[in-house]
């Protein structure tokens, strides 16, 4: 929703009274009005549609996003509220002692009672409610207008006081950052994007402090356990990501043992191989016929012995390290593995780590470093890169190997609004369907033509009916994605990948390789030939691209034309601070 179109549409409000003279009380009276107009346009925006209940999703998609709106407005209030309330004890009150004088009731305290006993909840939860309300008026200034113009929702806004509340000392800086990005991107924030975006403007602030609170969590490393319902209980602990990303990948490796025929799930599995793993008891194989649902047949799974277990996946993470492949994925400039700078990293399946925790890693012995660009120069020098190939020479539908590493690292996650799921995890999709009778046609196997998309939507893309998604360059040369609805409702992919946090993976070069026609093509690989029907809706899905960037190009153009004249007529006029 553009909550500045609906603040300029709203008619100004006439008050029975009149504009303070004192210049402090007259500009917080032109904020409240300012504020007014847009809470009653919100307000206007919610109150109409919700009257009824029609059903349609475009309709139901454009509730949701004026509900949004209005709750995001909500939740500003109630936060800017809580603050003054406590900006006003400070100033007016006093700490007591209690009755028996056992604890100080502090301003903090009272502050939250009043909270919890208004709206009958715990004082606890009050406490965490005043918290981040005293987080926005201290220190989210500008990322609390976000909220309050709808750019971000209360549950975000929480998510990113999560992340900034204990960084001492701090710097308004990091607030400005934080709004700007959220301001001057278009797309979509999922949790871990929003995540790394944070992480990488607290990062690059101060890296020392980052530092110190890294060592400080390593020595806070813990396990524990909560108790649960129904006779179960909750094992967990706190260690480094890589430790965790290691000792889940053994859980995982041990879990695998089983034959087809297991009856448990996948989490049962994995959590019986946890215990094994952790007491040296035996791993079991709960197999049975699928069909008939009897354990008469011989249990093919072929699993260590507890004494040999340790052994067995030592062995095994060491074989996979030396045929090359990898068990924790780590992103960083080489400027940073050099110790040039403190730039961030990116942990596949985590998010951004620091240059501290990239170094702790390094430092490994099972740790390998590869150039995902090798140069002409030599070792150490700054030569420039090699053009990697996009493609195998003998099959132009499959990326190369370079390739395939490039568009993990780029993307970080899937490019599907709002999922998380890590790259490594996902599959790398043709945006554009590849042509495997005429190639030339579109769909190549380019660096802009793939995307990562975990198997949930990149199956939905595939058999979902009329589902239709888009990649291109904008004017600025970033790489934006959107999903299409059947409907047609526009669902703009990730506001930021990691090309924001590596701007060196923009300058590696590409080149196709020349066709190998004494090799089998590419169908015959590991493609049937496409029915009639999959090449008729291949071809409405290019249509329908085209038509697409046709109406956007034409909207994009228009708002340009807009902005020109308006300047043109108005050389004096400005935007100012939304809703303004």
């Amino acid at each position: 929703m553009n909550t500045t179109a609906a603040a300029r549409d709203v008619p100004q409000v006439q008050s029975v009274f009149p504009t303070p003279i004192d210049p402090r009380l007259a500009e917080l009276w032109a904020e409240f009005t300012t504020n007014d107009l847009l809470w009653q346009s919100r307000a206007r925006a919610v109150a109409v549609p919700a009257a009824f209940a029609v059903g349609e999703p475009e309709a139901t998609v454009d509730v949701l996003a004026r509900c949004g709106s209005a709750a995001a407005m909500l939740a500003w209030i109630e936060y800017r509220e809580i603050g003054a309330m406590h900006t006003e004890l400070l100033a007016t009150g006093k700490p007591e002692p209690s009755a028996g004088g056992v604890k100080l009731l502090d301003v903090d305290t009272q502050a939250a009672a009043r909270i919890a006993m208004s709206r009958a909840i715990t004082q606890r939860s009050a406490e965490s409610w005043l918290a981040d309300a005293i987080v926005m008026r201290d220190r989210l200034v500008e990322v609390g207008t976000c909220l309050r113009d709808g750019i971000i929702s209360p549950r975000q806004f929480r998510l990113i006081i999560t992340r900034v509340e204990l960084i001492e000392p701090w710097s308004a800086d990091i607030d400005t950052a934080i709004a700007d990005l959220l301001r001057g991107r278009t797309g979509t924030w999922s949790n871990k994007r929003l995540v790394d975006m944070i992480d990488r403007i607290v990062f690059r602030h101060d890296p020392d402090a980052v530092r110190r609170r890294h060592e400080n969590a390593k020595e806070s490393r813990s396990v524990w356990i909560a108790p649960g319902a129904d006779g179960m209980a909750t094992l967990g602990a706190t260690m480094t990501a890589h430790d965790a990303q290691i000792a889940l990948g053994s859980v995982h490796l041990l879990a695998d043992t089983v034959c087809p025929n297991d009856r448990r799930t996948t989490s049962e599995r994995r959590c019986d191989a946890l215990f094994a793993l952790l007491t040296g008891t035996t791993f079991t194989c709960d197999h049975t016929n699928a069909t008939t649902g009897d354990s008469t047949e011989p249990c093919t799974a072929t699993i260590p012995e507890p004494d040999a277990l340790a052994a067995w996946v030592a062995d095994r993470q060491n074989t996979a390290i030396a045929k090359g492949r990898v068990l924790v994925h780590v992103i960083a400039d080489q400027s940073t593995v050099d110790c040039h700078n403190d730039q961030p990293a990116f942990m596949d399946g985590h998010g951004v780590i620091s240059a501290a925790h990239l170094r702790d890693l390094i430092d490994r012995d099972d740790t390998r470093i590869r150039p995902l660009a090798p140069t002409t120069g030599t070792p150490g020098s700054s030569g420039a890169a090699l053009s990697l190939p996009t493609h195998l020479p003998s099959n132009p539908y499959r990326p190369s190997t370079a390739l395939d590493v490039f568009v993990r690292a780029r993307d970080g996650y899937c490019t599907a609004p709002g999922c998380d799921q890590p790259a490594s995890r996902c599959d790398l999709d043709h945006v554009t369907e590849y042509d495997h009778d005429h190639p030339e046609r579109g769909g190549q196997t380019t660096p802009d033509g793939l995307a990562a998309k975990c198997r949930l939507h990149h199956l939905l893309k595939t058999f979902g009916e009329r589902w239709v998604d888009d990649q291109y360059r904008s004017p600025r040369g970033r790489l934006i994605s959107e999903v299409i609805t059947p409907e047609g409702i526009r669902c703009p992919g990730p506001a930021e990948t990691n090309a924001d946090l590596f701007l060196s993976l923009d300058e590696i070069r590409w080149h196709r390789p020349g066709l190998d026609t004494t090799a089998p093509s590419s169908r015959s690989l590991d493609h049937r030939p496409p029915r009639d029907r999959t090449k008729a809706k291949h071809a409405r899905r290019r249509a329908e691209r085209q038509a697409n960037r046709a109406h956007r190009l034409a909207l994009e153009w228009e708002a340009a034309e807009h902005d020109y004249h308006r300047r043109k007529t108005s050389p004096r006029e400005t935007d100012g601070d939304p809703p303004f």
